[in-house]
């Protein structure tokens, strides 16, 4: 039996194997083993794509696949891995965007209401707001007519017979709601505003008129008005304001200078107007339909009706003065009327202009008011004088009506 000293130089001096990997002593097992740790960290931290090939001796070459190979001496490929958040494609991810007006940008997926009409506005071309303007000015053009006794040009796109129309639909709902009120032909009171009417329809040049007179009994509505058409209904709480025919005269001339200029017409067109415009501000600026609404009657809708009142003083006071009234009893009538209202709105809120400036306006308008009458023959018909009628209409008339 050899020793152990011996065996192992039996060993070291026998010829190699062919073929056969030989083993390697410790220490180089020990240092391929650090080698290959830091050649894989280096890999690792390194951002570039080179691969390392970890050292081998020369001793360990391999011969044959198919021999035994030592777990240090085959080639170790360690693969390339990118650092997170350093290379690689960038994605842009779709964030959630706000549309103002809620379109498909909203976030919800689905089309607002007006995304119709916004993209036609961002598609649009100069050329094309030009033409839209052009056809609006031409349909504003020729809907353009002018009230034939004070000359104001305004915008009217209702005809005479839709109007008379409109005059025929509340005239049945009038007398379906004053259903009762209504005193008949033959009363005192309904005669004497009937003979009043009668004088003035010669000045009123209103086609298709059919006139008749309506008295409301109710004390507490001091009120009058002329539907299209000729229908004239007066509320017995504005005989005590009248005073006398005079001042009827100067109510009913007022209401009537409504329906000859066709002021009724005039509303509805501008009501399409107004609806418009409240339309096209609230889309564009994205505001509510109140606030625009608003808006529009403060600035359009108010000052126009201020305007057709204002008118219609100024053709009523000339009709009533061809007619052989008394001009200065329109002023009397607002005069009387100021005083019978409690509170009032502020003129820039309100339809009607105030008492105390349709006076004033009255007054300017006197002297060519007097000049009508007395070139109208009226002084040799009626003792016209400066002061005010001894007949009243409130003495020749019950003030409560049974």
């Amino acid at each position: 039996m050899l020793s152990r000293f011996a065996l192992r130089a039996v060993q070291t001096s026998r010829p190699p194997l062919s073929g056969w990997a030989q083993p390697q002593p410790r220490f180089l097992q020990l240092r391929a083993s650090f080698s290959t740790r830091t050649h894989l960290s280096r890999t690792i931290q390194t951002p570039s794509p080179r691969i390392y090939t970890p050292w081998t001796p020369k001793t360990s070459l391999i011969k044959s696949p198919h021999r035994l190979r030592s777990p240090l001496t085959a080639q170790t490929a360690i693969p390339h891995t990118h650092r997170p958040f350093s290379s690689g494609p960038r994605f842009n991810y779709p964030r959630n965007t706000y549309n103002r007006f809620g379109g498909s940008g909203s976030g919800s997926g689905r089309p607002g209401p007006q995304s119709l009409f916004f993209q036609l506005i961002q598609r649009a071309k100069p050329q094309h707001f030009v033409v839209v303007g052009l056809g609006v000015s031409g349909i504003y053009l020729y809907n353009t007519d002018v009230v034939e006794m004070t000359g104001r040009r305004r915008f009217n796109c209702v005809s005479i017979q839709r109007e008379l129309q409109m005059g025929e639909e509340s005239y049945r709902e009038v007398l379906n709601s004053e259903r009762g009120k209504v005193l008949p032909d033959y009363h005192p009171v309904t005669r004497t505003v009937d003979r009043v009417l009668q004088r003035l329809i010669p000045q009123a040049p209103l086609e298709g008129a059919d006139w008749k007179v309506h008295v409301i009994k109710d004390d507490n509505m001091a009120n009058a008005f002329v539907l299209p058409g000729g229908k004239v209904f007066v509320y017995t709480g504005i005989l005590p304001i009248c005073g006398d025919e005079d001042g009827l005269a100067a109510v009913l001339g007022h209401e009537i200078a409504h329906v000859v200029a066709h002021h009724p017409a005039e509303r509805m067109s501008n009501s399409v107007l107004s609806l418009g415009a409240v339309f096209l501000i609230s889309a564009l600026f994205d505001v509510s339909g109140q606030l625009s609404s608003f808006v529009m009657n403060l600035m359009w809708s108010l000052p126009n009706s201020r305007t057709q009142e204002a008118e219609a003083d100024n053709i009523g006071l000339m009709m009533m003065s061809k007619a052989c009234f008394n001009p200065e009893a329109a002023v009397r009538l607002w005069q009387r009327m100021q005083k019978q209202e409690k509170v009032a709105p502020p003129q820039f809120m309100s339809t009607h202009p105030s008492s105390y400036n349709r006076e004033e306006a009255i007054r300017g308008w006197l002297e060519k008011a007097e000049t009508i009458y007395a070139d109208s023959g009226c002084s040799s018909l009626s003792s016209y004088s400066k002061k005010p009628s001894k007949f009243s209409l409130c003495s020749e008339l019950p003030l409560t009506i049974d």
